[in-house]
């Protein structure tokens, strides 16, 4: 029976995401590993070697193997389970080159001298295989393995060596002296007798399945070799254990851990900070968010990359799950690290941050332009979010706290008109898919200065428009047009066809009169429902959008709304 996975998170009680359990954090994996010692790395990697053999994910036990021999380039029980596979996989070159250094180094065990034998007839070296085979005989002349190999060369009716086993074994010591006279060879490392069968059944290989960068091959191994690499890779698996349980690997992971240094010693002096750089950004992390498969990001750049396509940007794999959440919860143990060992370099790292957002809280420039239609002040304008450029657009307006954003019509050749409207996000629906029905009420006009962009969607330098506020007769003449201009829109709105029905069930009924027509910069809240609703050409309502004066605008409405009631269409 499996470990039953937990429901909950222990530290801070919120619900698992999914059924699966989630990987291993990849970032702290590899501080681990950058704080242990070489003798550790080495240990797990032997165990590491022995699960990808054991899945017979064999190229990539080759790559464990090279890391292991970097750091242990002495150790000869990887070099022989390194050329072991280069046999498996018809690598044969590479084989001799590991089973050369073996045999120089560990000249009086006659494992190595086999081993090289067989490789050259692999080869078809024949001559040289049997070189091989005879020192072995005068290694050990009860090794019967090498006997065997001897006899099959001999009574091959192929072969051209004339000569009996006993004449050659006889031979063999001498001849092997001569080729070797100019080295001088040591040991190292013993190895234990054990007769090795014949590899050469085991040669067949093929590709498992069709990953692009064929990163996994499987073959047929025969049970002698599992049992090797098994032998071979377990004899520090006493060690291995002792570093899994000792302070400096366990405490890492502890978060109640109160001081690095406790846990891991000397762990201010191998720690850097591109150890803790977003792979993204390549900026030192800030609010680390991990993957479920393992992998840490900044949590902005981490929703960047979901805005275009719901998957992990290093393995690629699917995230749909953890976007359909829509909740991205940092990483406690990586912040309380960099907390502890890099506290200015973090403090800066959240100036630039702070520097940006206020950058982007700025009203007046380069504030975000969303193109679609347009909206008014007061009135409420729902709208469907779903490119990469605007969802990113909106998850800024809320992290900058303004939760504001400008809206223009499209104009061609501009891009974006001269004028629109600052809108405010009330709510934010959001969808499993990334897209989102964003609930914005209109708050002020502006004009456009200048345009720019940023990060694929559009910008503005602006400046806010304001009615020219009137006073004595002006202001009671203006009274007189809003309340009868009022009255006209009251009969519009009450004697409307089924089309401006239809209208209104879209824009809201008509809003209350407002007690002080001149009290709000962009004039009666009314107006702007009116201007809406109008069977008006986008370009003639923002005529109307850009005017100034309140007077004007009345003016205007009100000889728009005679036309309308007069006309005969109207009451249909």
């Amino acid at each position: 029976m499996g470990e039953t996975l937990p429901s909950e998170c222990r530290l801070c009680g919120e619900k698992l995401l999914g059924s699966r359990r989630p990987s291993s954090n990849v970032l702290l994996g590899n501080l681990l590993e950058k704080g242990l010692d070489p003798a550790a790395k080495v240990a797990r990697l032997k165990r590491d070697l022995q699960e990808l053999v054991s899945n017979r994910d064999f190229l990539e036990a080759l790559r464990t193997l090279q890391k292991g021999i970097d750091l242990a380039p002495d150790d000869l029980t990887l070099r022989v389970c390194r050329s072991e596979l280069y046999v498996a996989l018809q690598q044969y070159e590479e084989a001799l080159e590991d089973l050369e250094i073996l045999c120089k180094q560990k000249p009086e065990e006659c494992k190595g001298f086999f081993r090289k034998g067989k490789v050259l007839l692999d080869l078809g070296k024949q001559s040289e295989a049997l070189l091989q085979f005879q020192h072995c005989l005068t290694l050990n002349s009860s090794f019967h393995a090498a006997q065997y190999e001897i006899e099959k060369i001999l009574t091959n009716d192929a072969s051209r060596t004339p000569g009996t086993v006993m004449e050659l074994k006889n031979n063999g010591s001498q001849n092997l002296e001569s080729c070797n006279s100019r080295e001088q060879l040591t040991f190292l490392v013993s190895f234990e007798e054990e007769p090795l069968p014949d590899m050469k059944k085991e040669k067949a290989i093929w590709l498992e399945g069709t990953m692009p960068d064929h990163s996994k091959a499987a073959l047929p191994m025969s049970q002698w070799m599992r049992k090797k690499f098994s032998s071979d890779l377990s004899a520090n698996k006493e060690d291995l254990d002792e570093e899994e349980a000792s302070p400096e690997t366990s405490g890492i992971r502890s978060p109640d851990t109160k001081s690095i240094e406790d846990y891991c010693p000397g762990f201010l002096g191998f720690l850097t900070t591109s150890d803790l750089e977003c792979s993204l950004c390549i900026r030192m992390l800030y609010e680390p968010v991990t993957t479920p498969c393992g992998h840490t990001f900044c949590k902005e750049c981490m929703e960047r990359c979901l805005d275009h396509r719901p998957n992990c940007p290093l393995c690629k794999q699917s995230l749909g799950e953890y976007l359909r959440a829509g909740k991205y919860t940092t990483t406690i143990l990586l912040e309380e690290l960099m907390t502890a060992v890099f506290p200015s370099q973090l403090a800066e790292r959240k100036l630039v941050h702070q520097a940006e957002m206020v950058e982007l809280s700025n009203l007046n420039k380069n504030i975000p332009i969303f193109v679609c239609t347009m909206s008014f002040p007061g009135l409420v304008c729902p709208l469907h979010v779903f490119e990469p450029r605007y969802r990113l657009m909106m998850r800024r307006c809320q992290e900058t706290g303004t939760k504001m954003f400008g809206m223009c019509m499209y104009e061609n050749g501009k891009n974006f008109a001269d004028y629109g409207c600052i809108l405010e996000i009330q709510k934010i629906a959001f969808f499993p898919d990334g897209r989102s029905l964003v609930d914005t009420i209109g708050k002020r006009r502006f004009r456009v200065l200048r345009r720019g962009h940023r990060d694929g969607y559009n910008t503005a330098d602006i400046e806010y428009l304001e009615d020219k506020k009137m006073e004595g007769e002006e202001q009671t003449e203006l009274q007189n047009l809003h309340d009868c201009t009022y009255e006209l829109t009251q009969r519009f709105y009450e004697h409307g066809g089924r089309t401006f029905r239809q209208l209104v069930m879209h824009h809201g009924p008509l809003p209350e009169k407002e007690e002080d027509i001149q009290a709000l910069p962009d004039g009666p809240v009314w107006c702007w429902w009116l201007v809406s609703v109008l069977p008006l050409e986008l370009t003639h309502k923002l005529t109307i959008f850009s005017e100034t004066s309140l007077k004007a605008r009345l003016t205007q409405l009100k000889h728009i709304l005679n036309i309308l009631l007069e006309s005969r269409d109207y009451s249909n």
